[in-house]
């Protein structure tokens, strides 16, 4: 067959429409929708919690959102991705925190208030937050220290 044989360039056509139309469908099309989310996390008194992981489990959905916390308590959500933000929805909401102490080294950084351990599991955190269905969502969540 030559390539200007009609029935390779119809098997050519249709091979990449089969190919265009798997790449719309894609890997992400069972992917629930994001909304940006940024927030802080900080104590009662207002300082920041300085370091740590915050994470959102969504009730309807049971995915989970998480970021890094910086050291001014502020932090960015990701699902899928990297601060792709969460769904949106009512969450249940952890801070996770580990600060290891060999007690060997002195530590020049300041890691502020440690965070209570209740914080780290779903069911004794006690914390909620929601995320709505548009461009800006702030977060602030607040832990009490004792």
């Amino acid at each position: 067959m030559a390539l200007h044989d009609p029935s390779i360039h119809g098997l050519c056509v249709s091979g990449l429409l089969v190919v265009c139309l798997s790449s719309l469908a894609g890997c992400h099309s069972d992917r629930i929708k994001t909304w940006p989310v940024k927030g802080r996390v900080q104590f009662e008194d207002g300082s920041a919690v300085k370091i740590g992981v915050i994470e959102l489990e969504s009730i309807d959905h049971k995915t989970t959102a998480t970021g890094r916390i910086g050291e001014d308590g502020s932090f960015v959500l990701g699902t899928y991705e990297s601060e792709d933000g969460a769904v949106a929805g009512t969450h249940r909401v952890i801070v996770l925190q580990l600060i290891m102490n060999d007690m060997g080294v002195r530590h020049t950084r300041d890691h502020g208030h440690p965070v209570p351990s209740r914080y780290a599991t779903y069911d004794t955190a006690g914390l909620s937050a929601v995320v709505e269905e548009k461009n800006s969502n702030f977060l602030t969540i607040t832990l009490q220290q004792n």
